[in-house]
């Protein structure tokens, strides 16, 4: 058994290799023992990937003593090299996020965005469900094969029109060491899955009206307005509304409003039409015939 005589306010030392840096460990306990304990606290910046290491003769007594119960005070306090010790490892180093994006950033109605997440190592405690929220929509369960880059894929939420959304990772995640991680955010995305719909149609003018009359040639404007602006594509087909004149449908056919929420469709009163009742619109008579309406977004 030693004991330990720090009356002169100082303490023992051992001089430990955290990486390349020498750090020191301070006597702490064991007195009277024959094992004296030396404590190091770990700081930010140190880093040891191999393990920490003594080096050889590396107790000082910084005028304090040791000695044994008789008094004796030992002259000679060499001692060999401790090596990398692997069980402790230093690493105080903070994972880090190289890049989290998303394949689009501009969703629509059938849309869904790849997302990828990479970190600047590998880290544990990390779950999507858990560890990031996502914006008027859905992120699948992200999965790694090295625990580094991670992939999911975001569907928006149906019936949405929000121009400011991002995925945002939290900070509950960590490294193998278990140092945390700083949160993070993808770039901004927009969403429109909100697809156009009719709010109303109406007969809107006639040519050559007269008394409440329109006579043969005569042309009746049929306005269909939708809830946004749509874009027509009638390259493939022109789409028409069906109008009630007397007990015949007769079909109106599109003829300007792209670019707006109006669109107008057009009939020309044959020979032989008459209705004393007045022009009327079923319900649903809009028809695509291969042609498109569509908002900004193509939904």
């Amino acid at each position: 058994a030693v004991i330990v005589d720090n009356s002169s306010g100082n303490n023992p030392t051992i001089t430990l290799a955290v990486g390349s840096d020498n750090r020191t460990a301070v006597y702490a306990s064991g007195d009277n023992s024959t094992a004296l304990v030396f404590r190091y606290t770990i700081q930010a910046g140190d880093n040891d990937d191999n393990g920490t290491s003594i080096r050889a003769n590396a107790l000082a007594l910084n005028s304090s003593t040791i000695s044994d119960p008789a008094g004796n005070i030992p002259d000679n306090l060499t001692h060999d090299a401790v090596p990398d010790n692997s069980s402790v490892k230093v690493d105080t180093t903070a994972p880090s996020v190289d890049n989290f994006t998303m394949s689009d950033t501009e969703l629509k109605i059938g849309d869904n965005a790849t997302v990828t997440l990479v970190f600047s190592e590998a880290v544990i405690e990390f779950s999507s469900a858990a560890d990031i929220t996502a914006d008027n929509g859905t992120l699948s369960t992200m999965n790694s094969s090295d625990n580094i880059t991670w992939i999911g894929y975001f569907t928006p939420t149906d019936d949405v029109e929000d121009d400011t959304n991002t995925l945002s990772l939290g900070t509950s995640y960590t490294n193998i060491a278990g140092n945390s991680g700083p949160d993070n955010q993808t770039a901004n995305y927009e969403i429109d899955t909100r697809e156009p719909t009719v709010s109303s149609v109406a007969i809107t003018s006639a040519t050559g009206r007269q008394n409440d009359f329109v006579n043969a040639t005569d042309n009746v404007s049929v306005t269909a307005t939708f809830s946004e602006v749509v874009i027509v594509d009638n390259a493939s087909g022109t789409p028409t509304l069906t109008i009630v004149v007397g007990s015949n449908n007769r079909t109106a056919t599109y003829v300007s409003g792209t670019g707006s929420d109006d669109l107008v469709f057009q009939y020309t009163i044959q020979s032989g039409d008459n209705d004393t009742n007045g022009i009327s619109i079923p319900a649903n008579a809009l028809a695509l015939n291969s042609g498109t309406i569509r908002d900004a977004a193509g939904n």
